[in-house]
């Protein structure tokens, strides 16, 4: 009996279902493949106990070496000189590197350096127990930051500077003259190993836990989390740097015929190209499944599909062999073709089959191997031919296999079609397709935007279409993109100049408020300064502007009309890509203006309660403890000898949310 009749149904060997690896040591000669626990497949491993994630390699253009720091994107490098105490700078022009300050006015500052962090005119040298930073390309000292075990460092937007200190992945933030301004709470695994902060105040992380390494994004107020190293490429630029040895270093860089290549020794001495590395990777790697069971007896397997990518250099093999009873001879193997990852199953009918994977490459490369399909029973075109064309064995077999060929063709092209309404799914499209799927809605995404930003927007697409050109649809893609909601502020809403508006009346206990409605003093505008026309008998000469168009008593509307404000808290949105998204939102006819919140609450400083102030009680005071604080100046213990004090006194302590009541 043979599952001939049945529908074809199929196995996959992946990520999420499984490599149904057999146990260690059940045939010599396989290992040297990992990541099967990892959803992009399977590859070989790197030699010596390597990081399974990202190679240093690929992330080298953005964490360089620590020795090693860019200026200001194309300004040129510093180079590090521990051994020599000397900080070098790459003039751009003559490719060479000389010190930043010659060596009759060098100070002596650098004692024990470690590594270099560069951004704009700014400068940071890493010690074993300080960081130094200098403004003016090193020609003045900001400020010395004394730390304990200070490892990696970057320069921030604002005159931030981020540390991490060994056996930390927490990130101390100071400013350039050593001031403290808290400490940023990552969550990472292992060491880190690089640290970058791009212009919107989002901070990258690169770490290495002992096994692998992992890419982290996060920032002020937006957890931590991994990323690939393609939003890496995504959200910052890469640098020049291309490889790095024990030797020297290479830099690729545009020439005036084409890209030339600059490679330095770790003196910053010219040398020759760095020989390319062939040890990042095993050469060879194999690994065997256990036995596969069809749940038929005498089952035909049929296909055996292979989803690779094979850079040149490296090659994928394949070899099979089925059994009804687990038993099986070394000659009863099956192996596929060279290069090949589509073939038919060229074996007797079984129960069990059993696969061997074999991955070989040149140290440089690896092949990596997504997922294997296993097609059964066979089940082709042939079975709708009449009983005539399947009486002779041979023909039938070679039959089957030749409308097999067709088979796979339609196939493919059913599949194609069938899955064609999942491409319209933002949510399970891949990151390569969003912006295709973006271009059928008339959406533009930023370099910047990541791929769950860009899932959101597809996703809220249709009720931003809806609603475009209103206060929500415009509040709506603010906090999808940056995550925080903002306050719109229309300014046609404040009315009239010196009219109030219409309020609740309101009356002493015991009387009844006089009939009409009444005016109460609102967020209204009483006066404007030079948008409302001169008046005979009602203003001063030379206090207005002369106009002789349209009803005076419209000038406090259309002063204010189709205006409006975003308010945001300080440092919750890059402003420069605020001010663009406000742009494509608004409406044609309207001007928006954007705003974000101070340092701080200032009364009569351009405030705006819920955007940059926060009516909350003062923390309870507590003696000792990291961050000490000082009496009669951080805490109040308890009230005074008169009591809690209610209200806001001028020239006597009150605190907000304390001594004050918002009603």
């Amino acid at each position: 009996m043979t599952c001939t009749p049945h529908p074809a149904t199929f196995r996959l060997l992946d990520g999420y279902v499984g490599w149904d690896q057999s146990p260690a040591g059940s045939e010599p000669g396989t290992g040297g493949i990992v990541g099967f626990d990892e959803p992009d497949g399977i590859r070989l491993a790197h030699p010596g106990g390597a990081p399974e994630g990202p190679t240093r390699e690929q992330v080298l253009p953005w964490f360089p070496d620590p020795r090693l720091a860019p200026a200001c994107g194309s300004c040129g490098w510093y180079l590090l000189v521990p051994e020599e105490r000397r900080l070098l700078r790459r003039d751009v022009c003559s490719g060479a590197f000389a010190p930043v300050r010659p060596p009759e006015c060098d100070p002596g500052l650098l004692r024990r350096p470690v590594s270099v962090a560069a951004r704009g005119h700014r400068l940071a040298v890493v010690e074993s127990d300080r960081v130094l930073v200098w403004r003016r390309e090193g020609a003045q000292l900001a400020g010395v930051i004394r730390v304990r075990r200070p490892g990696r460092v970057a320069l921030g937007p604002g005159d931030e500077v981020l540390i991490a200190t060994r056996g930390s992945t927490d990130l101390r933030r100071f400013d350039s003259a050593g001031g403290r301004r808290g400490v940023l709470r990552t969550g990472a695994r292992g060491e880190v190993i690089g640290l970058r902060v791009a212009d919107e105040r989002t901070v990258w992380l690169l770490t290495d836990d002992g096994t692998r390494l992992r890419i982290y994004r996060g920032g002020h107020g937006r957890p931590f989390r991994t990323a690939t190293a393609d939003e890496l490429a995504v959200a910052l630029a890469p640098s020049t740097l291309t490889a790095v040895d024990e030797n020297g270093f290479c830099l690729d860089e545009k020439g005036p015929d084409g890209p030339v290549t600059h490679c330095h020794t770790w003196r910053g001495l010219p040398r020759d190209a760095l020989p390319p590395r062939t040890d990042t990777y095993l050469t060879s790697g194999s690994y065997l499944t256990t036995l596969i069971d069809s749940g038929e007896s005498r089952c035909r397997w049929h296909r055996v599909r292979v989803d690779a990518e094979v850079p040149a250099g490296t090659s994928v093999s394949v070899g099979i062999v089925v059994t009804e009873d687990g038993r099986y001879e070394q000659s009863d193997w099956q192996t596929s073709a060279p290069g090949a990852t589509d073939f038919l199953v060229d074996q007797p009918p079984g129960r069990f089959l059993r696969l061997r994977l074999r991955l070989s490459g040149d140290g440089g490369a690896t092949p990596v191997v997504h997922r294997i399909r296993l097609d059964f029973p066979r089940v082709t075109s042939a079975d709708l031919l009449p009983p005539a064309f399947r009486q002779d064995p041979a023909a039938d077999d070679f039959t089957e296999r030749f409308l097999s060929l067709f088979d796979a063709t339609f196939a493919d092209l059913d599949r194609v079609i069938e899955r064609y309404p999942a491409l319209l799914d933002p949510a399970g499209v891949p990151e390569g397709v969003l912006p295709w799927l973006a271009g059928l809605l008339g959406l533009s995404f930023e370099a910047g935007w990541d791929a769950r930003t860009r899932r959101a927007l597809l996703a809220a697409a249709p009720e931003l279409y809806r609603r475009r050109g209103t206060p929500w649809a415009l509040r709506e893609a603010v906090r999808i993109v940056f995550g925080v909601t903002p306050v719109i502020d229309e300014l046609a809403k404040d009315r009239r100049w010196a009219q109030l508006r219409a309020a609740v009346g309101c009356a002493p206990p015991g009387r009844v408020p006089p009939p009409g409605p009444r005016q109460g003093l609102g967020a209204v505008r009483l006066f404007g300064r030079s948008a409302s026309r001169f008046r005979v008998g009602g203003s001063a000469l030379g206090a207005a502007p002369l106009r002789a168009f349209g009803a005076p008593d419209s000038d406090p509307l259309s002063a204010h009309a189709h205006r409006f404000r975003v308010l945001l808290p300080a440092g919750s949105a890059d402003i420069r890509a605020l001010r663009r998204l406000v742009e494509r939102q608004a409406p044609a006819h309207t001007v928006g203006e954007v705003r974000t919140g101070g340092a701080g609450f200032v009364v009569g400083s351009r405030s705006t309660v819920g955007v940059d102030t926060a009516f909350v009680p003062l923390p309870p005071p507590v003696l000792g403890g990291a961050d000490p604080l000082r009496l009669n100046r951080d805490g109040v213990l308890r009230p005074g000898s008169r009591g809690l004090r209610r209200g806001v006194g001028v020239g006597v302590v009150s605190a907000v949310g304390v001594h004050t009541q918002v009603s």
